[in-house]
């Protein structure tokens, strides 16, 4: 067994928080006087549950909640649920990391070859992404990606003639979800930047979750 600043040093996050997940079920504990012990094992399932790609109505509606909004998909138990989850992300020690993991099943993904004057009419028909975003504040350089609904694919592909590519090689990312209902909120932007494997889209990732952390909307 382990004290709970034993356990809030081998979990990486504050004692308080230790403290929180014990007395509130979420780690196996019993009291032992006025102090709580934690079971060993413990500490690989917590890590594991942070790192465990969320479903993708889960995941859309963890983003949607960290911008604000309401998620009305979920149960109310689930949002409370999300909201410990989220609570936690600014004891994480790789933030991006943890919204990479957490969102990792969010919609399917397509690169596609598309010309430069399709790309600028394409942007008006998606809900713009990683680096197309402007939470991303940077330069696509004749690169779009974004969100559609899964009924949208086929009439993208028919108007503009997209030829699919191998990952890394098209001008277009579609990701598809049926979640993707309007602006794309923005933990769901720093994962699709933090994708891109490159240090600029990365700074910008952590920027962009720093500033969801910092501002705790939900």
């Amino acid at each position: 067994m382990l004290s709970v600043s034993q356990f809030a040093t081998a979990a990486s996050i504050s004692v308080a928080r230790a403290r929180q997940l014990a007395a509130g079920g979420q780690v196996r504990a019993e009291k032992v006087g006025s102090q709580w012990a934690i079971a060993d094992a413990e500490v690989v399932r917590w890590r594991a549950s942070l790192s465990r790609p969320m479903a993708e109505r889960i995941a859309w509606a963890a983003a949607v909640m960290a911008d604000g909004g309401r998620a009305e998909w979920l149960e109310s138990s689930e949002r409370s649920r999300l909201r410990k989850r989220l609570n936690a992300l600014s004891e994480a020690d790789d933030a991006v990391g943890q919204v990479q993991a957490w969102m990792r099943a969010r919609g399917a993904v397509g690169w596609w070859r598309a010309d430069e004057e399709s790309l600028v009419a394409i942007a008006q028909r998606v809900r713009v992404s990683g680096v197309a975003s402007a939470q991303a504040r940077m330069s696509s350089g004749g690169f779009v990606e974004g969100y559609v609904q899964p009924s949208e694919v086929k009439s993208l592909v028919d108007d503009f003639w997209l030829v699919p590519a191998e990952r890394g090689y098209g001008e277009l990312v579609l990701r598809v979800s049926e979640f993707a209902r309007g602006p794309v909120p923005r933990l769901i932007v720093a994962a699709d930047l933090a994708d891109h494997g490159r240090s600029r889209e990365a700074g910008a990732a952590e920027r962009v979750v720093r500033e969801v952390v910092e501002e705790g909307l939900w």
